[in-house]
């Protein structure tokens, strides 16, 4: 976590925006700092997985897992006196009514690989000079899920860091 507030300091003021909500602590996080703050997430859990989604037959997040009411997040936020304007909606069909940025930082935690790879390739152009495009759930060597999409990404937009389960890029 002091990774990710470092990541959060260190980047310009502006827009802020966490896509994969879940229960909104990560999310409340961010919206203590400067800048309008978006969560977005289907507040119904996983969508249907993909085929890189699944190995040996299993996959960790079926549709339906993860999920948590907007209304328990709406009152998470509350609770620890911050706002954040919560859209509800699934990756990348949700993409093109969110606001338009630029974006200072940017949490992308979806867990899947698709619309992991489909935000990544919305959120680059939308980002501020210098903002921090922060992803959960990469690991270097692994071909499926987040990482599969963050390391596909990552071959023509080198990473700027990593460190346990996250990875960014500075604009």
């Amino acid at each position: 976590m002091r990774d990710f507030v470092d990541l959060l300091d260190r980047c310009p003021t502006g827009p802020r925006m966490e896509i994969g909500v879940l229960s909104g602590h990560s999310l409340a996080i961010i919206a203590r700092h400067p800048g309008t703050t978006y969560g977005v997430d289907s507040f119904e859990g996983m969508a249907e997985p993909s085929k890189y989604d699944i190995v040996d037959g299993v996959n960790n997040y079926p549709k339906g897992r993860l999920s948590v009411p907007m209304s328990r997040v709406s009152s998470y936020l509350a609770a620890q006196g911050v706002k954040a304007s919560l859209v509800k909606g699934f990756v990348p069909e949700i993409l093109g009514s969110l606001p338009q940025g630029p974006f200072a930082f940017v949490h992308l935690d979806i867990d899947h690989y698709e619309p992991t790879l489909a935000a990544l390739d919305w959120l680059f152009p939308r980002m501020l000079p210098g903002g921090i495009l922060l992803c959960d759930d990469w690991f270097e060597n692994q071909d499926f899920l987040a990482a599969r999409a963050i390391n596909e990404v990552a071959t023509s937009r080198p990473l700027t860091g990593t460190r346990g389960r996250k990875a960014w890029w500075v604009i």
